[in-house]
Order: C-alpha cells, then structure tokens, then sequence
C-alpha cells in the first residue's frame, strides 16, 4: 500500500462566477501552474459545461452544484480507473441520500433520483506509464434548478423532488465532506469497500432487463463492472458480454 496522502478536497477552493467549463479551467491550471492537489474549482455557472462523451450539461445560473477537483492519483494503475469514478459516484449517493430517496447508479457514473439524472461526473484522467498521473473530476448536481431545457433526457432537481429551494453554501460544504470521505477510501486502496458500495446502489444488478447494442434488442442482466470500467452483460443464451461507454443503451 502506498503511503496515504494528506490532502484536504476544497483546499483551496477557486470560486468563479462564470466559465467555459471548470474541467477545461482546472486542466488549463494543471499544464500552466503547480496546483495543489484537492483544489476545487467552483461555477456559479458555465457556458460550454461538458457531460460524457461530448454531451453538453445545462444548468442555471447560481442554481446548482458545478465544480471540477484536481487529483493526483499516482497510485492508480490505468487498467483499474474506474475506481475514482465509483468512488466519486459514492460520495454523490451519500451526500443526496439524507434530501431525498431513492438514489441510485446508472452505469458508468449518472446518479438517478426516483429514476431521473439529478448528477452526473465526467472525469478526465492523463497517464504516465501504466498509472493514473493526474485527475480532473467534474461534477454537476442539479440542486434548485426548476427547468430544463426540452430534449435533455429524464432530468431531476433536488429542488423540483423534495419542493423547497437549497443553501448553495451549505450543499456545497455537504458534498465537500462527502468526497473527503470517499476520496480517502481511494487513497487507502480500499478497493473491494468500493466497488461493493458500488455494486449494491448500480440500476439493474442482477435484473433481467430490456438492452440494446449494435446487434440489436436484447434481454440481459447486469452481473459486475470491471475495473477498467466495463459493463459486463449475461445474455438469456448464457454468453457474457463486456461492454465499453455508449456501446450498450438500457432500455427498460
């Protein structure tokens, strides 16, 4: 085990009233300035916020939750990533569970709130050798967002959920806590805690449920996540598939 860092996540805290993207900001600090790891780069609001895969995340200004934290995992092998991410998703599901249930974890890394995406995280990892050498983690949680544009998929708000509006202040020194906590089960490589934790809240584990890929329809159920990140599928035939992003689309 390597030895654990004292790193504080929100230490410092960088608070923007506007920006591009606090993923962008945060790699642009990280090639030009020696940044401290567990810096936060907190919006008020973006105008080019980024989602996975080239997807774009809308949000009102001052409404929610949108940040970028910079970390240093040289731990991490490249081939076992996916543990930031089910580590970050843990800490969204701990910090939302208190406000509302149920929350869950859409594959690879959308929390649901009564089925519908109230957060989501888009990590941007860069490799040197065969570990991970720095992390920019973006997260957006929808907080007191009332509308969302037509056309973005099944949105949520904890606002529109629970009926009263949130203290930024508050949620954000929530959320703060929440990944100090989980970031540390990282950084002790508690790597089966993890992806239990993980496993226990995923959306269709050990379900059978409605798929689709590029060879069609199809009934399958969801019986792991590998730790490079892969959805791995038994099929009724009894073949296992592992399925990379946006290669499989759950349909019902």
């Amino acid at each position: 085990m390597t030895e654990m860092k004292n790193i504080t996540i929100g230490n410092p805290l960088i608070q923007l009233e506007s920006v591009d993207s606090t993923n962008i900001y945060a790699a642009q600090l990280l090639r030009s300035t020696q940044v401290k790891e567990g810096t936060v780069i907190l919006a008020g609001h973006q105008t080019h916020g980024k989602g996975q895969g080239g997807n774009s995340w809308v949000s009102d200004a001052g409404c929610n939750l949108l940040l970028s934290v910079v970390l240093r995992p040289e731990f991490l092998q490249a081939e076992r990533q996916f543990y930031l991410s089910m580590c970050v998703s843990n800490a969204l599901l701990d910090f939302l569970l208190p406000f509302a249930q149920p929350v869950t974890i859409k594959w690879p890394n959308d929390i649901l709130l009564r089925g519908q995406k109230v957060a989501g995280i888009l990590i941007e990892n860069s490799i040197l050798d065969r570990n991970l050498r720095t992390s920019v983690v973006g997260i957006g949680v929808n907080v007191n967002q009332r509308e969302f544009p037509p056309g973005i998929p099944n949105p949520a708000s904890l606002r529109n959920a629970v009926g009263r509006d949130f203290d930024i202040p508050d949620m954000l020194a929530g959320l703060l806590h929440s990944l100090n906590g989980h970031i540390a089960l990282l950084y002790s490589e508690r790597f089966p805690e993890i992806k239990t934790r993980y496993l226990n809240n995923l959306l269709g584990l050990n379900k059978w449920a409605t798929y689709s890929d590029s060879s069609g329809t199809f009934e399958g159920r969801i019986i792991d996540v590998a730790e490079s990140g892969e959805l791995m599928v038994l099929r009724h035939d009894g073949t296992l598939r592992h399925y990379g992003f946006k290669e499989i689309t759950f349909i019902t």
